[in-house]
């Protein structure tokens, strides 16, 4: 399998409130190239904590430990529910953007809402779709996460989600630039976002012992959203770039994090970001965790075209997971609806996205409608 050499960006002027305008600029140049030529590139900063080794080491020690739980313990941590909010516990099969099973666990977290601000607004029904209580393990199995240390579990992932969502907010000024815009117009569309935004945990399992014929770590696919972040911190192999019509390893860099925009950004510059084609396969004999934060615009957000061109490429030609149906075999053959009508290409989709037809949390939410499984393992 060939690798391409996809550049590390060191966005260190994007997180320096000190830094100069031409600093910034620096790194909009080499962020737009990452972006037009491969749609995903590493980046780092010897500044933040993110990128350190104790702070890998300490997510990379505390997700493992949550997927080394034993099955009745895992069997009691709140499951994934329809509905498109997506939080807690993805068995095996518990979702699959194909008709392939994905041999992958993971958990899912966000935004931890103070106790008294998440009462009041359940109260009254001030939640989005997107927006909720966390589903955590049970307090006794946190205390065994915690390992005498009182909620060191939670607080570890807390601190990387948020750690990670700042990273994203320096982005934005990096892509706006990149885009010949002021450096604050995409962060006027993300003043929320870390309250519906989410982190997930995996853990991909080794195909060798597991008796499937059609199975993959994560079946090949676009992201829907606006920027995925990606902590790869072990050296087993597993993620894959398609480019130049061919499958390309994307290895794990020490101390960086794994970028790539999603298919929404994409329509929004007229296909000029790529949202790029990936997937997660096995060697067959070792296990490999990620976590992976979607970072997304405000749910009610009705973003304007940010680029003043013909749609091209990706856009023009419609290959994005957005535009697919999802669901399960079954589910569709289960749907007696009619849905020719609904029939959308690239630009009728972007048109309502972009015309406030439809506002992105909606558009995201039914995404996740689609990637469901019901019953999870199999």
């Amino acid at each position: 399998m060939a690798t391409v050499t996809i550049p590390k960006i060191d966005i260190s002027p994007l997180l320096d409130s000190a830094s100069t305008g031409s600093e910034k600029q620096q790194v909009a140049i080499a962020l737009l190239d990452a972006f037009t030529t491969y749609g995903v590139f590493y980046i780092t900063s010897p500044t933040h904590p993110v990128f350190s080794s104790p702070k890998i080491a300490e997510i990379l020690d505390a997700t493992s430990r949550l997927f080394a739980l034993d099955a009745a313990e895992k069997a009691h941590i709140p499951k994934i529910a329809p509905g498109g909010f997506t939080r807690g516990y993805v068995p095996i099969g518990g979702e699959s953007g194909s008709a392939t099973k994905e041999l992958k666990e993971g958990f899912s977290y966000g935004y931890e809402w103070p106790s008294a601000e998440l009462q009041a607004k359940l109260a009254d029904s001030s939640l989005n779709k997107l927006q909720g209580p966390n589903s955590w393990p049970s307090q006794e199995t946190l205390d065994r996460l915690d390992q005498g240390q009182r909620d060191a579990f939670k607080s570890t992932l807390q601190e990387f989600y948020l750690n990670v969502c700042q990273v994203a907010k320096g982005l934005l000024q990096g892509i706006s630039l990149a885009l010949a815009l002021p450096e604050d117009e995409l962060a006027k569309y993300c003043t929320s976002s870390e309250t519906i935004s989410f982190m997930r945990l995996f853990h991909y399992l080794p195909y060798a012992d597991q008796g499937h014929a059609a199975q993959i770590g994560s079946s090949a696919h676009t992201d829907w959203g606006f920027l995925t972040l990606i902590l790869s911190p072990c050296k087993t192999v597993g993620l894959q770039l398609f480019h130049d019509n061919s499958w390309h390893d994307v290895p794990s860099v020490e101390n960086t994090l794994v970028v790539n925009g999603g298919d929404y950004l994409s329509l929004l510059t007229g296909g000029k970001l790529i949202s790029p084609l990936h997937r997660v396969v096995s060697n067959g004999l070792e296990e490999r965790y990620s976590m992976c934060c979607f970072y997304y615009p405000d749910y009610h957000s009705k973003i304007p075209l940010l680029v003043q061109e013909e749609f091209k490429g990706q856009a023009a030609s419609g290959n994005y997971s957005l535009l697919r149906d999802q669901r399960s075999e079954e589910e569709v053959a289960n749907d007696t609806k009619d849905h020719s009508a609904d029939a959308q290409d690239a630009r009728s989709v972007a048109s309502k996205l972009l015309n406030g037809d439809i506002n992105f949390g909606d558009y995201i939410v039914s995404k996740w409608t689609q990637v469901y499984r019901k019953g999870g393992a199999y």
